[in-house]
């Protein structure tokens, strides 16, 4: 037996996700001793070697140069050196760029130590979370929410998408992106280190740059000024972590990943102000008045809703229909109706039985009924009467012979407001599936129907 860990129990979850981690990392290393590569140091420098003319060996010794002991785990290079790579970032170990003397691939295990247990955060550790775990299958992009945003910095204007990430810890830009845009960055006081969600570290595992401060537009109106930190994200160029989510406070739609408002921070902020160019007053006009002039008075019985609704009279000026000696109205059939076309035809019969403007027929003429659509949807009732127009003596031009004044009025009822001439009703005859009917007002469709309203 063997002890992975202490038997302590965890204070809270943030040490047991560090203790799991811990436990997992040791388990992991005593399974697979032999799959760990082994890791070569890097070749000693070859000491140039000088021959003596004299043979006197005290003389060869001097043109050696002085190394001093080295410690284990300890690399002997002199101020300057180091002044170098700390300038260059360069790892005090082995030279190497991209990571430091505490994840120096080169160094024994035994001293790393330095760097904190597996699985224990220092406070310069920055968390990267769903962000990494993208990396690892393309297919996630559907599931992210890339917000359109636009930097500027020197006169320089760009447009490009941030993904939102509430598991990074920091606002990330990557450094590929970066320079082929010529952002210039800033070296960090302080470098860094960086780690997926699990605590482990990445391929380069410290931010030692940033960009300089740049001026981000979200949206129409958003603007704030913004400092990204410079990691390797080639799937995500840039990343707004839970920092930015934390001072904005969004509203997130996640079903049309986008932002639907700002927090309260962002009113006094961030939002810009509209500025007002000009006003236009508009004034309101008075409402308008129902009531009918005196000077019109005397025409108000001819606009009353009401009289278009009961039979009018007879007049001199009924229509009558004249037929053609020893003719006979023909005897139409039944056309065909949909079940909305059936449903209108009985109503539009009710409404004219009560009105007092059809009546049961049972005249042996009878013309057909259909509809007919009108420009703005609606269905308009039409009697087939081609046949007797065909049998009917026209008295278009007879009539209006020697007229000089004609009307443009659309009268309420039309030629409803005319009577058919007593004892011509059974001509106009039309048969439905529900009866035969005569009209005792002018229908629509007779040859003569103009004329007389005219």
């Amino acid at each position: 037996m063997f002890e992975l860990a202490p038997l302590k129990l965890p204070e809270n979850l943030d040490h047991l996700i560090d203790f799991c981690i811990a436990m997992d990392d040791q388990i992991r290393e005593r399974r697979h001793p032999r799959d760990r590569p082994r890791r070569v140091l890097p070749p000693l420098p070859s000491l140039p070697r000088h021959t003596s003319t004299s043979g006197n060996p005290e003389h060869a010794k001097t043109d050696l140069p002085v190394v001093e002991p080295m410690q284990i785990g300890k690399t002997g290079i002199s101020e300057a050196e180091r002044a170098h790579r700390r300038e260059k970032g360069l790892c005090f170990y082995c030279a190497g760029a991209d990571h430091f003397r505490l994840q120096c691939p080169q160094r024994p295990r035994a001293n790393r130590g330095e760097s904190g247990k597996s699985g224990q955060r220092t406070a310069n550790t920055q968390v990267i979370g769903s962000l990494y775990a993208s990396f690892v299958d393309s297919e996630k992009k559907k599931s992210r929410i890339l917000l359109p945003i636009s930097l500027t910095w020197e006169g320089v204007h760009l447009k490009t998408e941030a993904f939102l990430d509430s598991g990074a810890s920091g606002n990330f830009m990557d450094k590929y992106f970066a320079a082929k845009h010529l952002l210039p960055l800033v070296l960090k006081e302080k470098p860094l280190m960086v780690e997926a969600i699990d605590g482990k570290p990445l391929s380069c595992p410290h931010i030692t740059h940033d960009t300089v401060d740049v001026c981000m537009k979200t949206g129409v109106l958003h603007h704030e000024t913004i400092r990204f930190q410079i990691i390797e994200s080639p799937s995500c160029p840039v990343v707004l972590g839970f920092p930015w989510l934390t001072e904005h406070n969004p509203v997130i739609d996640w079903v049309q990943r986008d932002i639907k408002c700002w927090g309260p921070n962002c009113q006094s902020n961030c939002l810009g102000r509209v500025n007002v160019i000009g006003s236009l007053n508009v004034a309101t006009a008075p409402p308008l008045s129902t009531e009918v002039p005196e000077c019109y008075l005397a025409l108000k019985e001819v606009f009353s809703k009401a009289r278009t609704e009961v039979l009018p009279p007879h007049r001199p000026y009924d229509c009558a229909i004249d037929l053609l000696p020893g003719t006979m109205p023909p005897r139409g059939h039944v056309y065909p109706l949909s079940q909305k076309e059936n449903d209108i035809m009985e109503e539009y019969i009710r409404e004219n039985l009560e009105r007092g403007f059809i009546r049961r027929s049972s005249s042996p003429a009878g013309a057909g009924f259909f509809f007919v659509s009108k420009k703005e949807g609606d269905l308009r009732p039409c009697i087939d009467y081609r046949g007797l127009n065909r049998i009917t003596i026209t008295e278009l031009f007879d009539r209006l012979k020697g007229a000089r004044i004609y009307t443009k009025l659309d009268l309420r009822g039309a030629y409803n407001l005319v009577r058919v001439k007593k004892g011509d009703e059974w001509k106009t005859a039309f048969n439905t599936r529900s009866g035969h009917y005569e009209y005792l007002v002018m229908p629509f469709g007779l040859c003569n129907a103009p004329a007389v309203f005219q």
